[in-house]
């Protein structure tokens, strides 16, 4: 069964030696069409995997280290390298995923407030703060899964990157605002869509957006950077 089966195992359509390199959406939905069954295998691991909260950074992590290893077209096996991912740097992470989840509690402890819902000035500022924070994370969680840096040079990176490259960060942050808001909001309906759609292929739409810059702007050679 195409479930349980290794991606890199799969059969793929084989490729023209004359055809040249797909780039830009070409290459993302051939990426995604063949990683389709990976991603929604992801997505469940990572909803069992971060509901304590404790683990929700070392599964965000595991989560962005197997979409962006899809995007490098490495070879993938999701529950092995999950699992795999999870271990690595658990305390750093688990405390970056914290530090997220406060932040976001925060967020939605201020949208609450009646003075912020009955102001649309007030809300506008708490939708534009949240943009600004939600940015640099596109760009984080890559870099702390799949390049080694120290965290503040990873968080100093991804700060710069997501205002440095706004053409490729905010797209991918609407097509993720857009997977998010169908997927919950039509809760309860909509649970099998949340146990199987959003995580996976919101972080693979992340990880596809950001690691082109990563590389380009982070990464200086194979030997300093990728791992």
């Amino acid at each position: 069964m195409v479930w349980f089966r290794p991606g890199w195992l799969r059969e793929g359509p084989g490729i023209d030696k004359d055809a040249p390199p797909k780039t830009g959406l070409a290459l993302f939905f051939e990426i995604f069409g063949r990683e389709f069954w990976q991603l929604l295998k992801l997505n469940l691991l990572f909803a069992v995997c971060a509901a304590p909260l404790v683990t929700f950074g070392p599964a965000r992590a595991a989560l962005s280290r197997c979409t962006v290893n899809m995007v490098r077209d490495l070879p993938n096996d999701v529950f092995y390298d999950f699992r795999q991912a999870m271990k690595r740097d658990f305390r750093r992470n688990a405390a970056v995923g914290l530090a997220e989840l406060f932040g976001i509690g925060l967020l939605l402890a201020a949208a609450s407030l009646p003075a912020v819902r009955e102001s649309a000035a007030l809300s506008g500022g708490l939708l534009a703060l949240a943009l600004l924070a939600a940015l640099p994370l596109g760009y984080l969680w890559p870099m702390l899964a799949a390049v080694d840096l120290p965290t503040r040079a990873a968080v100093r990176n991804a700060l710069a990157l997501a205002f440095a490259c706004p053409q490729h960060s905010l797209p991918a942050l609407g097509v993720c605002g857009l997977i998010f808001g169908l997927c919950f909001g039509l809760l309860p309906l909509s649970l099998p869509l949340v146990l199987f759609v959003p995580f996976g292929i919101g972080s693979f739409v992340m990880s596809f957006a950001a690691w082109s810059d990563i590389r380009r702007l982070v990464i200086r050679n194979d030997s300093n950077g990728g791992i």
